[in-house]
């Protein structure tokens, strides 16, 4: 089984060209997913590649507040964090950073004859655009069992994007998000804004703050824990392998 991997704030460096910057991080640790950190420079403006619906899926999600993305002919104001699901390549993806730096994280990964089923039947409707603030609350049952005050929220649902989900959890010290094992999800966390926590999984206590990125395998046992002055804030990204042999 692969091990849990982190990769620290201070450890990624951006290579400009054209004021753009994108670095993969934490590379090779599934099958197909491609994680970059990225960057825009003020004032500046990209187009994204974008890709078939039978190639990849794309989300954005951007970390800064400063800027816009355009869509066709629609534009969404990057006012907050947010993430951006685009239409594959229907429709051209434009982003223009504002007044200051845009940074952002770009996840791709392949696109199978599963997603395609479970999106047909779920009739999402791409462009999708949903700042965190505005994304669904829910209480996972082991959290409310457990008595935690840990705050989640739905991003990306299951099956709206096949195997691919995405969400967000956040609550202030002292608290906790209790042990548990998914056995058939690839997870990765992204740390934001001021989050300062210790992320338990595999038997190890690893400390966690803004701008670290975690990898944690299926089947890995993992929870969270934060003091009186830590703060739980990350939003995490599945990739949902039941129908593989793993």
């Amino acid at each position: 089984m692969q091990k849990i991997k982190i990769i620290k704030a201070d450890e990624i460096r951006y290579d400009f060209a054209g004021g753009y910057a994108e670095t993969e991080i934490l590379a090779g640790t599934c099958p197909g997913i491609r994680i970059c950190k990225c960057c825009l420079k003020a004032g500046q403006a990209r187009d994204m590649e974008v890709y078939a619906e039978d190639e990849k899926m794309q989300l954005l999600f951007f970390t800064s507040r400063s800027g816009v993305v355009k869509s066709g002919t629609r534009i969404y104001a990057i006012d907050d964090q947010a993430v951006f699901v685009p239409d594959f390549d229907r429709e051209k993806v434009t982003i223009i950073a504002g007044e200051e730096d845009l940074y952002f994280i770009r996840i791709t990964g392949p696109m199978t004859e599963i997603d395609h089923r479970q999106m047909a039947n779920c009739q999402y409707v791409l462009p999708r655009f949903v700042r965190l603030r505005e994304s669904i609350e829910y209480t996972e049952r082991f959290t409310q069992e457990s008595g935690s005050k840990v705050v989640s929220h739905s991003i990306v649902a299951g099956r709206h994007l096949g195997r691919y989900t995405m969400g967000w959890n956040i609550g202030a010290g002292p608290d906790f998000i209790g042990q548990h094992t998914h056995p058939t999800l690839e997870q990765w966390y992204f740390m934001i804004d001021g989050s300062d926590f210790t992320y338990v999984a595999g038997g190890n206590k690893i400390p966690v703050c803004e701008g670290d990125v975690s990898f944690t395998p299926h089947g890995t046992s993992h929870g969270s824990e934060c003091t009186e002055d830590g703060y739980i804030n990350y939003v995490w990204f599945e990739l949902n392998r039941a129908w593989e042999e793993i």
